[in-house]
């Protein structure tokens, strides 16, 4: 009879001694640390405008954007669809929009990225009606404190005299100047 009962009881107490060390091993395993290179932003802001004033008390430009996020490690915020208005002395204006933006050091140094889209309307007073100048690339990075902007990304300049492709090129919005770097090519239609 015991030799019926000794199988089974020494099946029964190592299934036992197994079910403890395992529990015990459980126990004694760290709960696992949260990801240490995954970035919570500390800030979001949802319809976004901002406004930067010359030392008149003038706006110096604005930007609006319909979601910004800021992440605390490196003081960098995050814009979706960033449409940004330069204000001239003049009164003439500079218009920027991208799918993209990302702002460093405060706003000195605005990275527009995807679609972007700078603009120089004919009529001030109606930023988003015919342009004089369009500029199109896939990324711009704006100095705003400078009031300056550049690529190294291909670029198309269109115009009322034709159109000019090119890759790289340097904005000075107050000057109103562009400066384009290398490959240059244009179009030009004559008017008469």
């Amino acid at each position: 009879m015991w030799r019926k009962l000794t199988l089974p009881l020494v099946v029964a107490a190592l299934a036992w001694l197994s079910a403890e060390w395992l529990w015990e091993q459980e126990a004694e395993t760290p709960a696992e640390a949260p990801l240490a290179d995954v970035e919570s932003p500390d800030a979001f802001m949802e319809g976004v405008v901002m406004r930067a004033m010359n030392t008149q008390g003038r706006p110096r430009y604005e930007m609006r954007a319909t979601r910004a996020v800021h992440f605390s490690r490196g003081d960098r915020t995050e814009f979706n669809t960033p449409f940004i208005t330069f204000y001239r002395p003049d009164g003439k204006l500079w218009t920027l929009a991208a799918e993209r933006g990302r702002a460093s050091d405060g706003d000195r140094d605005i990275l527009l990225s995807g679609e972007v889209l700078m603009r120089r309307p004919q009529n001030p007073a109606q930023p988003t009606g015919p342009a004089a100048v369009e500029v199109f690339t896939r990324e711009l990075r704006i100095f705003s404190d400078r009031e300056y902007a550049e690529t190294d990304q291909p670029t198309t300049i269109v115009h009322a005299y034709g159109q000019v492709d090119a890759v790289g090129m340097k904005v000075w919005f107050e000057q109103e100047r562009l400066q384009l770097l290398s490959q240059v090519k244009g179009i030009y239609a004559s008017t008469h």
